[in-house]
């Protein structure tokens, strides 16, 4: 079994607060393992631990058809994006936050019109694709946990076929959709 599929939690001060936040994305966001070059749009997270140090990431057994094979490394890059709980900050909601390249510090915008926005900046070729990848689950200040953003990057989709680099855009465009539309 792949080591990415065993997600470490050790440096994570609340644990299952971090859990569940990830557990709210099952649905709605892919995970890319870059060992086995592989993408699951269905799959479920198990603590491994008595005291969720440790998650297994599994892909789901029965659904074949949502995992994506031979997708590089390369065709998935860090967006320095985050997901934040409101909560985490005083506010309501989720929250999508990059970093300000003057202070360091957090801009957070709601989460559902900051990914709008940053679809929208997206040319039609390179659509805005996010995926989650081990060690993606952080947390703010030690206090509340985080989620980085990856993107699938559609041209660097290399040794997958036409239709099924198509089905890839297609299944986590869905997915976030499908998600948006219940956020």
């Amino acid at each position: 079994m792949s080591q990415q599929l065993i997600w470490n939690l050790a440096g994570i001060v609340y644990k299952e607060q971090a859990v569940n936040f990830l557990k709210r994305f099952e649905e709605s966001l892919c995970v890319f393992s870059g060992t086995v070059e592989q993408v699951y749009a269905n799959y479920n997270i198990w603590p491994v631990t008595a005291d969720s140090s440790k998650l297994l990431v599994l892909p789901n057994a029965q659904a074949h058809h949502d995992t994506y094979q031979d997708v590089s490394s390369e065709a998935v890059v860090k967006t320095g994006l985050f997901i934040v709980p409101g909560e985490a900050i005083g506010q309501k909601g989720l929250l999508l936050a990059k970093r300000n390249p003057g202070t360091g510090k957090f801009i957070f915008v709601p989460f559902a019109s900051g990914l709008k926005k940053v679809a929208d900046m997206m040319p039609s070729s390179e659509p805005f694709l996010p995926v989650i990848t081990n060690k993606d689950l952080r947390e703010l200040n030690k206090a509340a946990p985080i989620l980085h953003l990856h993107r699938v990057k559609p041209s660097l989709l290399k040794d997958l076929s036409r239709f099924d680099a198509t089905s890839l855009q297609n299944t986590i465009q869905n997915k976030m959709d499908r998600f948006l539309l219940c956020a």
